[in-house]
């Protein structure tokens, strides 16, 4: 079963006036349950959409939306509800967070879902675990973290109403390397400890490839590509096309075959080049 899918779905941005813009244009999609699924693509083409009509934030315009085979839209006064099952965590969340302590500002999610005080307290501690919050941070204002931590407390908030479906748009966007791989490690650990499903929008080859079990990419508001980031990588002249491009690693490997090294340039990640010119060193290929 899917986790989520859309059917000839169309979004248009202030319709029937001068400024209608078409943001996704009678799409059909279905993203696979337990697995992390990344959406790509340039501005404009209708990522950020997608991820907000699968929340429920946004109605579409025509087609219907399905949760677990269920249109969301069948009752449209628990729309509420359906918010709590696919949680949504926007781009630099961290300007979102409002409450005075990091431990309330986590707890609001559940809080407003009306479960009990002991259930609040377990669901923090545990989101707060998967982000990497200390209980010694709980009672410090967020506002005084780094942004780092911001956008770790605004995460955990979400994640504390244990959504079926998480979706997060540049959940490491203006992090350093050290701190997008540290975010988006523990999004990944938080899918496979709650056997959710993960939706990540990104702007990054390098994220994509790495964290990601398979890739959508879309371009002029419809569905371009869909595979395994092998899959979708390996077709650099259709990604080109649509002004995308393949991870630098993959450029890499694909220039040191035009100089005549015999490498794969199925390559993605900086962990398969470091393992395919091993093998070359070893082979003797190079000195």
């Amino acid at each position: 079963m899917n986790a989520a899918e859309l059917r000839g779905v169309s979004y248009v941005y202030s319709k029937n006036t001068p400024f209608c813009k078409v943001a996704v244009n009678n799409i059909d999609i279905a993203f696979e349950e337990k697995i992390v699924t990344g959406i790509i693509g340039h501005t404009g083409s209708g990522k950020s959409t997608v991820s907000q009509m699968l929340n429920g934030l946004l109605k579409p315009s025509e087609g219907v939306v399905l949760v677990e085979d269920k249109d969301i839209w069948s009752e449209p006064k628990k729309i509420r509800n359906v918010r709590f099952a696919v949680g949504l965590v926007f781009q630099y969340p961290e300007y979102q967070l409002f409450e005075e302590t990091v431990y309330k500002d986590i707890a609001y999610g559940p809080k407003n879902m009306g479960l009990s005080e002991s259930e609040i307290d377990e669901r923090v501690r545990m989101a707060a675990s998967l982000v990497g919050i200390t209980e010694d941070m709980f009672d410090k204002s967020p506002f005084d973290l780094s942004g780092g931590w911001k956008r770790r407390v605004a995460i955990a908030g979400v994640m504390a109403m244990r959504p079926k479906i998480l979706i997060l748009d540049e959940p490491a966007a203006g992090l350093d390397p050290r701190g997008r791989d540290e975010i988006l490690s523990r999004i990944v650990e938080y899918r496979r400890s709650t056997d959710s499903t993960v939706i990540m929008i990104s702007h990054s080859m390098e994220d994509m490839a790495v964290y990601c079990e398979k890739i959508l990419v879309m371009s002029d508001s419809k569905p371009f590509m869909y595979g395994t980031p092998a899959e979708v990588f390996s077709k650099s002249a259709e990604l080109e096309s649509v002004g995308l491009a393949v991870p630098q690693v993959t450029k890499l490997m694909t220039e040191l075959k035009a100089r005549g090294y015999h490498v794969r340039t199925d390559i993605y990640t900086v962990a398969q080049a470091k393992a395919e010119i091993a093998r070359l060193v070893k082979e003797g290929a190079v000195c």
